[in-house]
């Protein structure tokens, strides 16, 4: 989604500059207009010319639908230009968290142990935490070389490791997978 969102933003930048330079040349072009344009009492009183009935005005450079096409140009690039720097925050958040071993509330829970630990003069070791390559297999479930591609770049249906329910405590080891 992040990356979808930046690819937005990246290609439509000069389809928004053009369509927000396009709607600014048409606010600015109705001021330069001379003369007032006739409408209600101004036919009553006869401000048009004599045989006149109607007032003639030139049409608008862009139709309605040009400047509703130039708004939602716009529109489309501010919104994903803003959801793309949130997400890109979260993703990167979330990144860090991988590569840590944790969740968001274990983040807290493990930096409120670390806290009381360091308080009684000892150190606060994640289990979870296997080195972060290591972390990132047991993420995308990578066990041997293949798996880089059946697994992470082709949707992939495998299952698990464990129950969801309780984890393992894999032994401390340099290569938790030698991938």
């Amino acid at each position: 989604m992040t990356l979808g969102c930046v690819y937005c933003s990246i290609s439509g930048r000069n389809l928004f500059l053009d369509a927000y330079h396009a709607l600014e040349r048409f606010k600015h072009s109705d001021l330069e207009k001379p003369g007032v344009p006739v409408t209600g009492i101004g036919l009553l009183i006869g401000l048009l010319p004599s045989g006149q009935a109607n007032f003639q005005t030139p049409a608008p450079p862009y139709t309605f639908q040009e400047r509703m096409i130039h708004k939602s140009i716009i529109y489309m690039w501010v919104l994903t230009s803003t959801v793309g720097v949130a997400l890109g925050a979260l993703t990167v958040w979330h990144a860090v968290l991988i590569s840590r071993g944790e969740t968001s509330i274990e983040r807290h829970i493990n930096k409120k142990e670390r806290q009381r630990l360091a308080a009684w003069g000892k150190v606060y070791r994640n289990h979870f935490n296997y080195g972060k390559l290591n972390n990132w297999k047991v993420f995308f479930g990578v066990e041997k070389k293949s798996h880089w591609v059946t697994r992470i770049l082709l949707p992939s249906g495998h299952p698990p490791h464990g129950d969801g329910l309780t984890w393992d405590i894999f032994p401390v080891r340099k290569d938790l997978t030698p991938v």
